[in-house]
């Protein structure tokens, strides 16, 4: 379906609301065929939580610490601190448990998965003791953001209540789109014309040839095969996998072991598949007036999102005093490039108590599966690209050690997600003044602590906190919404020799997600919505770091 790119510009949703004719819809469900600015936000968010396993243990706090590997993503100069060539490598363990508040589970909430935290080099360019005392060569791989989560639940209805076949009736009615339109949108070959309509209408119309809804050919629309009276029971489940991570490219200098510079280039990877299962059950008491009764119907959607970015770090770190360290980096935005694809699949369960319409049945009377009509795929073999930048940054660090035995680290961050932009679309400007009022700068403290009580063996601690970047944490977005991350973490280093080391850490880290629809759909007239649902993530990380010092 080439023709996607063009069908995006004519469906940009600003906030995964579509809005036709006064109809506005959205919701988990309903909205995973297009991007939105949340898919710029969440593929743009990292705490430096990963990396390393010791600068994981430190909660990232390294923007004055350097000595690490970690050093390159967040602070360069640390790369000048290096005293000999390393090469470094995190193998890592996640442990993602999702919590839904006030609904019961359906297909669990646990994703296990195996990761690499960091894989890194350091080599030596330059050594001497006047003038730039040393230079420093390093590239690195380092992970930024985990998107492996699992979350399920299900519901339990009352007679009556709302169906998401009301939002797409309310879709198709709103965008002029008729039953005889849909009839006539296949090619020669029996395929329909996806490309005929843009995405926002896509699960409407699957829906229309589940037999949720119809519209008696005159363009407005209604539930089919769902009696009105009927209870919903509804099923949900969403997985997703992949991660954001970077190589890097750097340079390290050391001014007498005074000062530190430092540059990086990056280029940025993102990788991530996002499936959701929605399904309806319908209970009658006694039997609808319908000629055509619908038990259940299931609905399969698949996201994928690729894509690769480049940004420029540059940092510095004073120290006036041996045993004080004061650092500053600067990130400029990542210039992403990312490419989309959806494909989807409904199908139902529909009892013929009258078959007027002289559909195949089985013995049992329901209609039969392969039946066209009724069993349903959408499938995209292309996809869309798209442009945007990330947040500027802003890293400022301090650390202080006592005793030659106790390092204190911390850092503060400035995020400036309301800088976000969508590039090379005319629908650019309309982005950069809702991303400007949905999202702001955020605030993230780092802090940890190393002690080295022999000369062999650290102990480490660290806390971060990340505050958010939304203006208003409350409001019901058309997709859950990290709005607050906290992690801790603890970890232990150990020399095994004058070349090798070894750095143990497990931490632990809560992402806070907004309140969210599965459906929902209004006008002045009407209001359909499913309930609010809560949710967030816990991921346990084991990491381990083996590292070569030669």
């Amino acid at each position: 379906m080439k023709k996607i790119v063009s069908l995006f510009c004519s469906a940009l949703l600003l906030c995964g609301v579509a809005k036709a004719q006064g109809f506005d819809s959205g919701g988990l469900i309903i909205d995973p065929s297009t991007i939105n600015a949340f898919d710029m936000f969440n593929t743009a968010t990292t705490q430096f939580g990963y990396g390393t396993a010791r600068s994981a243990a430190m909660a990232g706090a390294m923007t004055s610490l350097g000595g690490d590997a970690s050093s390159m993503s967040i602070n360069p100069a640390g790369l000048g601190m290096y005293r000999s060539n390393e090469i470094t490598f995190t193998p890592m363990m996640t442990f993602a448990r999702a919590t839904n508040k006030g609904v019961a589970a359906f297909e669990g909430n646990k994703k296990n998965r195996f990761a690499v935290g960091n894989f890194g080099m350091v080599a030596k360019l330059r050594e001497s003791s006047t003038g730039i005392t040393a230079i420093n060569m390093g590239l690195s791989y380092n992970r930024l953001a985990d998107f492996n989560y699992k979350y399920s639940f299900s519901t339990t209805g009352a007679a009556g209540n709302h169906s998401i076949a009301d939002v797409f009736a309310g879709q198709l009615t709103a965008g002029g789109i008729t039953s005889t339109q849909l009839k006539g949108s296949y090619d020669g070959r029996g395929e329909f014309l996806w490309g005929n309509y843009d995405p926002t209408y896509w699960g409407a119309i699957l829906g229309y040839k589940t037999g949720l809804v119809y519209d008696d050919n005159d363009g407005t629309w209604g539930r089919d095969m769902i009696a009105h009276n009927a209870a919903v029971d509804s099923f949900t489940t969403v997985e997703s996998e992949g991660s954001a991570g970077e190589w890097v490219w750097s340079l390290g200098m050391n001014f007498g072991s005074k000062f530190y510079l430092g540059f990086s280039l990056g280029a940025a990877t993102i990788s991530r598949e996002q499936h959701i299962y929605y399904g309806e059950g319908y209970h009658y008491t006694g039997e609808p007036a319908l000629n055509y009764r619908a038990d259940y119907f299931n609905y399969d959607q698949v996201s994928k999102m690729k894509g690769t970015g480049v940004n420029f770090k540059l940092g510095a770190i004073y120290r006036p005093i041996e045993a004080l360290r004061i650092g500053v980096a600067f990130h400029t935005p990542t210039y992403y490039n990312i490419t989309y694809s959806f494909q989807s699949g409904m199908t139902s369960q529909v009892k013929a108590l009258n078959n007027v319409d002289d559909y195949k049945v089985n013995s049992k009377g329901y209609i039969d599966p392969a039946f066209s009509e009724k069993t349903i795929k959408l499938i995209d073999d292309g996809d869309y690209s798209w442009v945007y930048t990330t947040p500027t940054r802003l890293l400022l660090g301090a650390s202080y050690t006592f005793a030659k035995q106790v390092v204190l680290s911390v850092d503060y961050e400035r995020d400036w997600y309301n800088t976000m932009r969508l590039k090379d679309s005319p629908y650019g400007p309309l982005y950069k003044e809702y991303i400007k009022d949905i999202f702001k700068g955020s605030n993230t403290i780092r802090a940890g602590v190393e002690w080295r009580f022999i000369p062999q063996m650290a102990v480490r601690m660290g806390y971060g906190y990340w505050s958010g970047a939304l203006h208003d944490k409350e409001r019901i977005y058309s997709t859950p919404v990290v709005y607050k991350t906290e992690y801790m973490s603890a970890g232990l280093g150990i020399a095994l020799s004058e070349h090798f080391s070894l750095d143990f850490t497990y931490q632990y880290s809560t992402d806070e997600m907004t309140p969210y629809k599965t459906f929902y759909g209004y006008n002045d007239a009407v209001d359909f919505a499913s309930q609010t649902f809560n949710t967030s993530i816990a991921r346990h990380n084991a990491m381990m770091s083996l590292a070569i010092h030669f």
